[in-house]
């Protein structure tokens, strides 16, 4: 058998694509999601609630929505506080997410909310029904599924959805300023000159704002609105080194994969550039790309 640095091209990527979506990992990384990066979730969320109900109401009596890679609630739950009465069904890969989402419900007595472990990529099964939801939401998830356009997925969500029922999508925008990872790359360079930062995508994953609105509209979703929302990782100093450094996110356990080198003295670079050039970290630029649709016809 070949190592895995000998495989093709398109197998590294597709082990790469698994990866990103594998289920152990991201219940690892489930006690501390909402620490740091639930926090600028919440922020894009809220505004994405805005753009689905432009386009139609989520406090309606025949409105049913669902949240596919809900993680630990970001959206959910504040979808649930703006609507009260609102049937609300949670997936994600990761039971440790569901499982942290469901604990941080105000009053489960009172709550709407039900929760499955699905793969947002695949039919989701259970007791959900094509066609039975008014709002299909997905909030910085479907950047861990290659080419969700190409491969059926977005076809998939769209079966979920009731005639005119809307789709609301946001996501990374790394076409933007990436803070985090330009905050990683400067101080890995600075102590290693030779290090290459590698992309934090595979290719054929969606990294900005123009992939999803042309994704939405290739996938025959109407009436589509895109737009790119400043949502800022700004969670001062010693909650971003939390964050790289002590949380098991994917993201800065990939990063620090990735170097050889002395990793003690990057993260004492990226204190100094935590102080000097992001305001101690008050000032950590990230963008959301957030996209909006109508059912095709």
């Amino acid at each position: 058998m070949a190592a895995s640095g000998d495989l093709p091209n398109d197998a590294a990527v597709a082990s790469e694509s698994q990866k990103l979506s594998d289920p152990a990992k991201w219940n690892d990384a489930a006690a501390q999601y909402n620490d740091a990066v639930g926090r600028s979730s919440r922020i894009g969320a809220a505004r994405l609630i805005d753009l689905a109900n432009e386009l139609h109401s989520v406090i309606n009596p025949n409105a049913r929505a669902i949240d596919l890679g809900a993680g630990t609630g970001s959206l959910t739950h504040q979808l649930a506080a703006y609507a009260p009465g609102l049937s609300i069904v949670a997936t994600d890969i990761s039971p440790g997410m569901l499982d942290e989402l469901m604990s941080l419900r105000p009053d489960p007595s009172k709550s709407n909310i039900s929760s499955q472990v699905a793969d947002m990529a695949a039919p989701v099964g259970g007791a959900v029904m094509d066609g039975s939801f008014s709002h299909v939401f997905s909030t910085m998830a479907i950047q861990v599924l290659p080419a969700p356009d190409e491969t059926g997925t977005l076809a998939q969500w769209a079966r979920l959805l009731a005639p005119d029922g809307i789709v609301a999508i946001g996501m990374w925008d790394f076409d933007e300023d990436c803070g985090p990872h330009a905050l990683w790359a400067e101080a890995a360079t600075a102590v290693d000159p030779d290090y290459v930062n590698p992309p934090l995508l595979p290719s054929g994953h969606w990294t900005g704002c123009n992939q999803l609105r042309a994704g939405l509209e290739a996938a025959g979703f109407r009436d589509v609105k895109a737009e790119v929302y400043q949502i800022g990782f700004d969670v001062g100093k010693e909650g971003f080194l939390k964050f790289f450094w002590e949380s098991k996110n994917p993201m800065p356990v990939n990063r620090k994969s990735t170097f050889q080198g002395d990793l003690q003295m990057v993260r004492i670079e990226m204190e100094r550039l935590l102080d000097e050039r992001y305001d101690r970290g008050r000032k950590i630029p990230l963008s959301a790309a957030l996209a909006v649709g109508r059912k095709p016809k």
